[in-house]
């Protein structure tokens, strides 16, 4: 590739790697073009008016528009006398290159990555109100600040779009990327999250959402209280958004959303966290029931732990599992007493023969 501090901005019209960085697509691509970009001070005034093209070139073209380009360029192109085309300029055909490469590029990644969606674009042009725009080219989190007094705290190559003042019976903003919620209690006026295909409800809670566009899913983790998730559809079709249930996840649960195949896959995070700093469990065992065990560190961490209760009081346990992680702990039981886990739908699933002789 042609070393980039000469690129000019027809060129990285057609630059496949300049194109993967804008359309989030290749996590190589986006990281080296972020890389010489900080190194390139003088350059990203370049990148910008290239980011600004290409917005004018995709997000914010229907396909009846780009048809209508492709008419408007042909037609140029064809009257053209063949006298003329020697005394032309370079930089036309350059220019009628990039349309056209980009426009076929563009509507196909757009295809690709949006084909079952509304885009953020769209719902943030469609919105009921004026919306005020924050987008973090920054590598450290961006604060923002609700009128509601509601916090976010907006990751890298993220934007957010949100009212000056919430109207109406619900708080809505707009989300493309990630983000993390501390959501103000008001249980008169649900906090609704559009983040591309999904909708995440709330009353009042702290949560993640990562929705890249470009990304195959949409991931919503909670960290503290309760949230719904719906599919973006399901909130249009609503007349009443308060009643609406959607698919509910709790704390050191995540929901998956699959864009292609349009279903949830519900799991446990990865590292859970008990639901309080406070030592209000004590995890040191001496001869205590293996249900009263999972009982204790169900109610810790808050997840939903299944197991034969009657089964399981006849087996002792005695361990010491205050320095361990959840699935430590889990582990550490189910050898003691010869059962096993599995994790499933967001739950633990305990099965064991029991201890009676």
């Amino acid at each position: 590739m042609k070393n980039k501090s000469a690129l000019t901005i027809e060129e990285l019209l057609i630059d496949e790697s300049f194109l993967n960085f804008y359309f989030r697509k290749d996590e190589a691509d986006i990281l080296e073009w972020e890389d010489w970009a900080e190194d390139h001070p003088d350059r990203q005034e370049l990148i910008k008016q290239a980011f600004t093209q290409l917005d004018r070139l995709s997000l914010k073209w229907k396909q009846e528009q780009i048809s209508e380009k492709f008419e408007e360029l042909n037609e140029q192109l064809y009257e053209i006398k063949p006298l003329q085309v020697s005394f032309l300029r370079p930089q036309i055909f350059r220019w009628a290159a990039a349309i056209v490469l980009f426009s076929g590029i563009g509507w196909w990644y757009f295809q690709q990555n949006n084909s079952k969606s509304v885009i953020y674009t769209e719902l943030v042009e469609n919105a009921p109100t004026a919306l005020i725009e924050k987008e973090n080219n920054t590598n450290k989190p961006l604060l923002i600040t609700l009128s509601d007094g509601s916090s976010i705290l907006l990751q890298h190559g993220s934007r957010l779009s949100y009212p000056a003042n919430f109207e109406g019976n619900t708080r809505e903003v707009y989300l493309d990327g990630e983000a993390f919620f501390e959501v103000a209690k008001n249980p008169e006026k649900p906090f609704l999250v559009y983040a591309n295909e999904l909708v995440t409800k709330v009353l009042g809670t702290s949560f993640n959402i990562k929705s890249f566009k470009g990304q195959k899913d949409i991931q919503v983790i909670v960290r503290t209280g309760k949230v719904s998730v719906f599919k973006l559809n399901e909130i249009q079709n609503s007349k009443n958004v308060k009643i609406l249930e959607g698919v509910v996840i709790i704390p050191n649960q995540q929901i998956r959303f699959d864009k292609e195949k349009s279903n949830f896959s519900k799991s446990l995070i990865e590292q859970p966290e008990m639901l309080s700093e406070m030592p209000q469990y004590n995890f040191e065992f001496k001869d205590v029931s293996a249900s009263s065990v999972f009982a204790t560190i169900q109610k810790a961490y808050g997840i939903s732990i299944v197991y034969d209760e009657d089964l399981l009081k006849e087996c002792p346990v005695t361990a010491s599992l205050s320095d361990e992680p959840l699935y430590g702990k889990l582990e550490l039981v189910c050898n003691a007493i010869e059962a096993q886990y599995q994790l499933i739908d967001g739950q633990v699933i305990i099965s064991s023969k029991g201890c009676k002789n």
